[in-house]
């Protein structure tokens, strides 16, 4: 009986050290990764808010069109946008991947450029002047966290 309760213990103390190491990797690979986790989804919001005005200006005519009768293509462009950018918010909350956070707002940056250079009169200057608001507010966001 003695044999079984030496075994019952070792094999316990095995098991606990185990996990502890386990434990110590997993709390040090947590320490190491930089607290990133919100600065993604504002971001995302704040592009969606530049979405906002542009749809905004557009509507109120503040924005000159390349061809005036392709302005509610432009809106419903903008909205696909938008709902774009909430899937892939809704998406990637629980992934804490900076790589895949930036290789996807990338591609949504860059198509949405490509939708204000299509539509947009004055397109490289909106275009130039979003890069930089966004570049601020990213930034921002950084040193925030």
């Amino acid at each position: 009986m003695a044999f079984y309760l030496l075994i019952a213990a070792l094999s316990f103390l095995m098991l606990y050290f185990a996990i502890k190491k386990y434990t110590l990797k997993i709390d040090e690979k947590t320490l190491l990764e930089p607290i990133k986790t919100d600065i993604y989804p504002k971001f995302c919001d704040y592009i969606d808010e530049k979405i906002r005005e542009l749809k905004c200006k557009v509507q109120n005519n503040e924005l000159e069109l390349l061809n005036l009768d392709k302005k509610d293509i432009f809106l419903e462009y903008l909205g696909d946008l938008s709902r774009e950018l909430t899937f892939i918010q809704t998406m990637n909350l629980s992934k804490k991947s900076d790589e895949l956070w930036q290789n996807e707002l990338f591609n949504f940056l860059k198509k949405l450029e490509q939708i204000i250079e299509d539509f947009l009169k004055e397109s490289h200057s909106i275009n130039e002047k979003l890069r930089n608001d966004l570049m601020q507010n990213f930034e921002t966001l950084k040193e925030g966290n």
